[in-house]
């Protein structure tokens, strides 16, 4: 069983396009290494939702309109490692990523 929790949610400054999808694709490919676990990139056939899955931990990217929210779907055992600390980690290097690609 798989706990799903928000993790962040962070207002748009401008839409998702195409374009910003590839850009995000690129970034990740690009920052892989500072993901501390074997990762991997899934991307939702028809709508703007990427997935960064590993063996332990996804995080579900869905971007609406004016907002992108972060759920981060957890097994038992990263639940336990969740901590405050580590969530803040997450979202730090998520708002890093939005940041650069000025979203």
């Amino acid at each position: 069983m798989a706990w799903r929790e928000r993790l962040h949610e962070r207002r748009l400054r401008k839409p998702i396009t195409a374009e910003t999808i590839a850009a995000l694709r690129d970034e990740f490919q690009r920052r892989r290494h500072e993901i501390p676990m074997p990762a991997e990139l899934h991307e939702h056939p028809s709508k703007p939702e990427m997935t960064i899955k590993t063996k332990w931990l996804s995080f579900i990217v869905q971007f609406h309109e004016d907002i992108m929210k972060v759920d981060a779907e957890m097994t038992l055992a990263a639940k336990m490692l969740a901590t405050r600390e580590n969530r803040r980690l997450a979202i730090q290097f998520i708002d890093s990523v939005a940041d650069d690609l000025n979203l």
